[in-house]
């Protein structure tokens, strides 16, 4: 049930939730809470231990003063009253294995913190508080680790300090609870008394969950979910326990009668019971008689704290200061990020330009370049004087971060335009435009932002549009003072922008030593695989050999399920008259390797296992011997998926003997050989080309090869066989394929990879239409024959780029649901609304996307859905997400007072736009606009549920232009340097004026899939003069273009046949088809989002010889 739908049945029912938490800090010490043991993490199990936070008899333990201060600052943020002056100790009884003394030292009677109140800020910037019952300093426990049948304890933790935070049971919805948690750990970090890393479990919190009817106030039974360190965790709890709770509600028409503790299964997404509740009479707490008083009286009044650094002032100041709350979080997530903005904002005093300038300047892990904060608050400040643009802004800021040395004052100072020359531009453009410039003194001041364009098409970008515009006004003596022409509105940061918590592998336990066995070389391993079997096998002597998956000790017998390459499993028998070492054998770790000798036999019909396809049958055993043994898995081979990647990438071999992963290696192969397969019957021959090739300045960066041979010579690894291929065209091979190894010197991210796998076709004598029809061919067998019908697959569509970028705003769209745009800019270009006037004026457009109401479910968006919707837009270049509602008698949106009720109208009009629709905007430059837009289509496909996962949708983008301006203003191409215009536009081709080289469209296209590129080709230039002119029109001259393709310039002039060809990206096709997130998981041995190859811990440092031989000197930066 969702969270919105399970609210609606709590308030059809008249019922109220009932949440409470408690919040467990670790404190960041130095040492323990009672003895001199370090606090600190260690991978060794029970090194910083002693004989106080071990238990052991005739030890005293000694208070830790600074766990004493560090609450004390808690108490200070949280406003106690700090009512106990003096503070006691109290023992907590409980006998767990974690619990060296059968009891926990504690605070119940007299606690540091008896009482407290945490205020927070809901996203829709209403706020709640939540009172604190008290918070007291405990030991915590030490820590488990679990062997296959044995557990073991770790004491390093034993009697590390803790703050307990209790609140009373004041929460009443699921989202506070999970806030407010949030609100804690910001404070503890922000008081530098707690890292509060959820991940290595420094901030864990229980919570209890109960409900009772409305307007009374008896409290019911209530579940208590213990150790939940993930705030998502906590809202996934909340909800299934509550539903849970519900559900016995109204079957029973009577609440839950039982208190229980239960535990959280993240995996299985439900709540697990560990036992009944206990009470606190179970606890049989008493004083601790060997701990004195401590009065701190002193010690509270000498403690200050600045509160207006704490979360909720910092958020106060952001959200008066018309910040959306949701992006002020962003800045209290971070103390250093808080800091930051609190410190600039106290001189600027201008909370919404402060955080609009570091979210559009400054990313989440830069905060910690910022080398002295008054040199940005001088950079505010000339920003907010408009005494420099914000091109120069993010430029100053970015190399700021970037080198401390660097003299931003000379930067501004070199690249701002003077006021004089401002001042001439802004004479020339009025005097050169009166019809404007009467229209504006006639009262239409929208106008002016046309001659602010003009003005900025004469000096650049160095001067702000604001001063520009003022300028203009006082020439015309209309000083009017005239509209902003900034909006108030702030970008926001979303989840992308904010510090993610790095995963934390754990700490890795010391290595355990194999057992020595014989070792056994046989000359027959097995007479059968387990696929092998079935019930016609019933009575044949087998002999199998695999690894043990599992092993399960039945006293007199022992079982064993073995499992081979095939991935099945099969049960095998072992009875202690057979094997008197039984005891040894169950002894045997999962992923040992043994061979088998037995019969197989029926199993009992009461020992059926439906689960397997072997599940009738299993071997009963007369030799078993051990090929090799393994050592304790870093992590559980059936769960390996959901494992943290860093581990897994260590252990490959061991992420290999996963079903899934392996599914998705075998079905790649399956893939490829099929497309070989398709290939050699139309007679294409598998060429393999060079892997050391020469380098080029075009493309994407190339890894280099030094050469011990030829000092100062360097190899290349190729980016793509793409001249080789046209070499072989040229050669007479008239149909080429390799499935070819390529290289690109790139950041990893879901779906790139430093090296990947293409399908490179190369055909001659073949048009445009004959390679997209072999192609489509090829595509709709590998998905028919390889994945039958787990795909729904439509026919390939065919669209033109100019339509992908109008309808879509991408020319790689996913075509498995609607929501295409519209360009309004003729629509609303008269419009005074600055929002869209000013980016038309500057050569803009404007964009709408029109969701329907039965697009929304026939239930109108959230305000938090268009919240996140806004986010996003503004992560990709918006200042902000305007929209109109379409309700039955009136338009709903904060734009229309400004966009006017005609245009509005208009708009509905030509959209189309019925009753409980909703059409968004975009209005930027062109590049902006769509990019803004596509991230918004493709986030509410997503959200709304418009997506069909089942769903292939094949598409064909052709028509692409041939060039395409880079950011120097030059001419480039946009796919490669080698495709052949399309024949209405060779002529200007081969003319090459500057005006229509943007207009030549040329033979190239895309397959898509999905939202994702994952083949792209064209014809080729096969005469030289073709190459010539196309290095021409990109500004190149001839000695250069020889440099960059002289090889194939000469072969052209030696009878190249006309060809074409196209590449496919394997690993982004599999990983579409097998539906994983990341190309990482369908290759067999994948670099980390970091390119680093942690198995064999690639790249690595060469030894100073190796370095020398190759010629090669290493300059350490």
């Amino acid at each position: 049930m969702e969270l919105a739908q399970l609210n609606e049945a709590l308030k059809a029912h008249e019922l109220e939730l009932i949440i409470g938490l408690e919040t467990h800090v670790r404190l960041n010490t130095k040492s323990k809470l009672f003895c001199s043991c370090p606090n600190e993490e260690t991978e060794i199990p029970n090194t910083n231990i002693c004989a106080v936070c071990t238990g052991q008899m005739g030890v005293l333990p000694a208070i830790n003063k600074e766990a004493i201060n560090k609450a004390i600052y808690f108490g200070k943020a949280v406003k106690s009253t700090f009512s106990n002056e003096v503070i006691s100790w109290d023992r907590k009884h409980y006998e767990y294995p974690d619990n060296p003394k059968n009891i926990q030292i504690t605070q119940f009677h007299n606690p540091v913190i008896p009482d407290g109140q945490v205020s927070c800020f809901r996203n829709d910037g209403s706020q709640f508080t939540v009172n604190l019952t008290q918070v007291h300093i405990e030991e915590d426990a030490a820590k488990l680790m679990h062997e296959k049948k044995i557990s073991l304890v770790d004491f390093n933790k034993a009697g590390v300090p803790l703050i307990e935070i209790v609140t009373d049971p004041c929460i009443r919805n699921i989202e506070d609870a999970s806030t407010y948690a949030q609100y804690i750990q910001r404070i503890v970090q922000n008081l530098g008394i707690s890292e509060a890393n959820l991940e290595k479990g420094e901030f864990k919190s229980d919570v209890s969950v109960s409900l009772r009817k409305k307007h009374t106030y008896n409290l019911n039974p209530r579940t208590e979910i213990k150790n939940l360190n993930s705030f998502k965790f906590m809202m996934e709890a909340l909800k299934e326990e509550v539903e849970k709770q519900l559900n016995y509600y109204t079957e029973h028409k009577e609440f839950r009668p039982e208190q229980t503790t239960v535990l959280w299964d993240a995996d299985l997404k439900q709540t697990k019971t560990m036992r009944k509740k206990e009470f606190e009479a179970d606890y049989r707490f008493i004083s601790e008689p060997d701990i004195p008083f401590v009065s701190i009286k002193e010690v509270v009044n000498s403690i200050k704290i600045d509160a207006s650094a704490l979360p909720h002032a910092v958020e106060s100041v952001l959200i008066k200061g018309d910040v959306l709350p949701q992006d002020a979080k962003f800045f209290t997530a971070d103390a250093t990020r808080s800091k930051t903005f609190m410190t600039i904002n106290n001189v600027l005093q201008d909370p919404s330009f402060v955080a609009k300038t570091l979210v559009n300047n400054i990313s989440a892990d830069e905060y910690e370049n910022i080398h002295d904060i008054n040199h940005l608050i001088e950079i505010f400040q000339l920003f907010k004087e408009d005494k420099i643009t914000s091109v120069l802004v993010q430029n100053g800021i970015t190399r700021y971060l970037k080198d401390r040395t660097f003299d931003y004052k000379k930067y501004f100072d070199e690249n701002t335009i003077s006021e004089a020359q401002i001042a001439a531009a802004i004479t020339k453009v009025i005097s050169e435009n009166e019809a404007i410039a009467n229209d504006i003194k006639a009262g239409n001041q929208g106008k002016a932002g046309i001659l602010v364009g003009k003005v900025i098409g004469i000096i650049g970008k160095g001067a702000s549009g604001k001063v520009i515009r003022e300028g203009i006004l006082e020439q015309l003596a209309k000083n009017t003072g005239g509209e902003k022409l900034e909006n108030g509105g702030n970008k926001r940061k979303d989840g992308s922008g904010k510090l993610e918590v790095g995963s934390n592998p754990k700490s890795e336990k010391q290595e355990d030593e194999l057992t020595e066995v014989p070792i056994i070389i046989k000359e027959e391993y097995r007479t059968h695989t387990i696929s092998q079997l079935s019930e016609n096998s019933i009575s044949e002597k087998v002999t199998l050999s695999g690894w043990i998956s599992s092993v399960r000790d039945h006293g007199e017998l022992m079982f064993i399920d073995l499992r081979d390459a095939s991935g099945q499993v099969f049960q095998v028998r072992l009875s202690r008259e057979s094997f008197p070492n039984l005891d040894e054998l169950v002894k045997l770790k999962p992923e040992s390797v043994i061979s088998v000798t037995g019969v197989v036999v029926q199993r009992n019909e009461d020992d059926y296992n439906a689960g397997l396809r072997t599940g009738k049958i299993e071997l009963e055993t007369s030799e078993l011997e051990i090929l090799n043994l393994s050592k304790t898995l870093p992590f559980e081979i059936k769960r390996a998926t959901k494992t943290n990647e860093t581990v897994r990438f260590q252990y490959k071999f061991l992420d290999h003997r996963n079903d899934d992963v392996k599914r998705a290696i075998v079905n790649r192969h399956k893939v490829i050989k099929l497309l070989r397969d398709i290939l050699d019957e139309e007679e294409f021959l598998e060429i393999e080309t060079p892997i050391l090739t020469a380098g080029t300045d075009e493309g994407a960066r190339e890894f280099i090869v030094p050469t011990r041979k030829q000092s100062g010579s360097f190899y290349t690894l190729p980016q793509a066989p793409q001249q080789f291929k046209q070499m072989l065209m040229v050669g007479g091979f008239e149909k080429y394929f390799q499935i070819a190894r390529c290289f690109r010197d790139e950041d990893s991210r879901g779906d790139r990879q430093p090296e990947f796998t293409q399908l490179d076709i190369e055909m001659a004598y073949a048009s445009m239409q004959q390679i997209i029809d072999l192609n489509t061919k090829m595509f709709n067998e590998v998905v028919k024959k390889t994945y039958g019908k787990k795909w729904i697959l439509h026919p390939f569509e065919v669209i033109t780029y100019k339509d992908a970028m109008d309808k879509y705003g991408c020319d790689r769209p996913d075509l498995r649901y609607g929501l295409q745009m519209q360009d309004i800019t003729n629509i609303v270009k008269d419009t005074t609304f600055q929002v869209f006037s000013k980016p038309i004026e500057e050569g803009g457009i404007v964009k709408c996307i029109k969701v329907s109401a039965a697009e929304q479910g026939n239930k109108r968006m959230s305000k938090g859905q268009i919240e996140n919707l806004t986010a996003i837009a503004q992560q990709h270049g918006l200042g902000g997400l305007a929209y109109i509602i379409v309700n039955e008698n009136d338009l709903q949106s904060p734009i229309i007072k400004f966009l006017g009720e005609e245009i509005a109208a208009n708009i509905i009009k030509t959209t189309n736009a019925k009753v409980g629709d909703i059409v968004f905007f975009s209005a930027a430059d062109y590049a902006t606009a769509n990019k803004a837009l596509d991230a918004v289509r493709q986030e509410m496909g997503r959200i709304l549920k418009l997506i069909n996962p089942k769903e292939l949708r094949p598409a064909w983008v052709v028509d692409f232009p041939m060039f395409e301006k880079n950011d120097d203003g030059r001419w480039t191409f946009t796919h490669n340097p080698f495709s052949m215009p399309a024949v209405y536009d060779l002529e200007k081709h081969m003319t090459g004026k500057d005006e229509e080289i943007g207009t030549i469209i040329a033979q190239q296209y895309d397959l898509i899939l999905n939202g994702y590129e994952i083949g792209g080709g064209s014809v080729r230039a096969h005469k030289s003069e073709i190459l010539e002119a196309t290095y021409k029109n990109m500004g190149y001259n001839k000695e250069e273009m020889l440099k960059s393709v002289g090889t194939m310039y000469k072969a052209f002039q030696y009878g190249a046949p006309p060809h074409g060809g196209i590449a496919w990206g394997v690993d982004r096709l599999m990983m579409i088809l097998e539906k994983k997130a990341s190309i990482r998981e369908v290759m067999a041995f994948p670099k980390t989002g970091s390119s680093e190859d942690l198995l064999f811990n690639a790249p690595s440092i060469l030894s100073d010889k190796k370095v020398e031989e190759m010629n090669v000197k290493i300059i350490k930066k």
